[in-house]
């Protein structure tokens, strides 16, 4: 027999003689009815389901088409969605049926497709009163749509040529990604186009120069992450001026540069260490046209990074062993990531006395000893642990065939045991055309 589970539902009923009567009903669920579960819990495991799986659930039951929507407040539209007349018509059937949406993602769509967005954005603008925020890119087919829609555009992919003039219309931008910094700027007056910004990421132009550059800086002071690719090679006074520019940010906490390094790195690093003291994540990736060896000293100005947790290094030029003893100053790091393979293992000695919250551990393109790993395996706060398992064991190449058997039994095993935090250790192989991962957890 089908057990009963009860319910109560209260409710106020008024008398012949006015006075208000509380009363008490009892609700009786079967205890295979999805019903006795509340619409906030149907509503949670619906929001794991994708679109088109929720779209199937629809039908299931009258709570599904109460809740299976619900949870769905931002949409990522690509060129799928634009390419027929039946995608389309699914977009616009999105649209009425999500309500909540506050955020659309269009920077998936590639220019050929954008013209399409004159149809879309006004069917969620009508149907979604709660839109706050578009993500997209400017071209020629934007144009049109700026002046109604440039209020809600607070994330930019990329500018078209001649598209940056939509830029007057953007004045809740916070995200912007340009391949020069002209682009911010109006080409006849010179005006700067953008203020206020968040984050921000461009590579050098030829038009480009440190005059635009300390213009845009003065307009927004309020930037807290700049992302730079620099391959220009240019001269020693232009190299240390870029450096002088970053210090002007009081909040920057986030800081990536693409460098192909021709100066000491210390002369560009050290102001922007001494001079931002909230910068809390450095990454760096070096690279070099030619063979070019980094001087000695070019990571002494570390030392001057008091806040940094996170740091990820990518090294393509030639260094020598003792280039990274500098790591060692940086205390608080909580993340580490190393891409190398000129990185010597003395470098993790004693590593629990210099990263004593280090939490999450990146090695890639670097020999493994198995003394190393002993050192890794004291750190107190570790939790997880990524190898690229190419290079293991001073060099020893562990396969997929192996790797199942041999690596987990001998050294996972070992390493989760040993160490008392650690939760996970993920090893990754890149081979030609296959990439995979294995992941052993505690």
């Amino acid at each position: 027999m089908t057990q009963e589970m009860t319910q109560t539902k209260t409710s106020l009923v008024i008398a012949d003689d006015g006075e208000v009567v509380i009363k008490i009903q009892r609700r009786i669920y079967a205890k295979n009815s999805f019903d006795r579960f509340g619409d906030d819990m149907c509503g949670l495991i619906l929001s794991y389901l994708s679109l088109r799986e929720r779209s199937v659930c629809e039908f299931v039951s009258k709570q599904f088409q109460r809740t299976v929507f619900k949870s769905v407040v931002d949409i990522t539209i690509d060129d799928k969605y634009m390419k027929t007349r039946a995608s389309m018509k699914m977009l616009a059937t999105i649209g009425r049926k999500c309500p909540h949406i506050h955020t659309i993602d269009c920077r998936g769509i590639s220019n050929r497709y954008t013209k399409q967005l004159v149809v879309v954005l006004p069917i969620f603008r009508d149907n979604c009163p709660h839109l706050r925020h578009i993500y997209c890119n400017l071209n020629e087919y934007t144009d049109e749509l700026m002046p109604e829609f440039g209020q809600l555009v607070t994330r930019i992919g990329n500018i078209c040529p001649n598209s940056n003039q939509q830029l007057f219309h953007c004045h809740r931008l916070s995200r912007l990604n340009v391949c020069g910094i002209s682009t911010v700027f109006d080409y006849t007056t010179r005006e700067l186009l953008v203020k206020n910004l968040q984050r921000f990421e461009y590579s050098y132009d030829r038009r480009d120069n440190n005059q635009l550059l300390s213009a845009f800086v003065a307009g927004n002071l309020s930037l807290r992450s700049v992302k730079l690719i620099d391959n220009r090679y240019d001269s020693y006074e232009s190299w240390t001026e870029l450096g002088e520019q970053l210090t002007r940010l009081p909040q920057l906490r986030e800081l990536a540069l693409i460098l192909r390094p021709h100066y000491s790195l210390d002369v560009f690093l050290r102001p922007i260490g001494q001079k931002c003291p909230q910068l809390k994540r450095l990454s760096l990736e070096l690279g070099s046209k030619n063979t070019l060896r980094l001087c000695h000293n070019s990571f002494d100005s570390l030392g001057c990074y008091r806040r940094l947790k996170r740091l990820d290094l990518t090294i393509n030029v030639v260094m020598s062993d003792v280039f990274l003893d500098r790591l060692k100053l940086c205390h608080r790091l909580t993340h580490l990531s190393l891409n190398s393979r000129q990185i010597n293992n003395n470098l993790f000695v004693n590593c629990d006395k210099h990263w004593p919250r280090l939490q999450c551990l990146s090695i890639q393109r670097t020999s493994i000893t198995s003394s190393c790993l002993d050192h890794i395996s004291r750190l107190p706060a570790l939790q997880t642990v990524e190898f690229d398992c190419d290079r293991l064991f001073s060099g020893i190449l562990v396969n997929r065939k192996h790797i199942g058997s041999h690596f987990m039994n001998n050294v996972c095993e070992d390493l989760l045991t040993r160490s008392a935090k650690l939760k996970s250790i993920e090893i990754r192989r890149n081979a030609y055309s296959e990439t995979w991962a294995d992941t052993w957890i505690r």
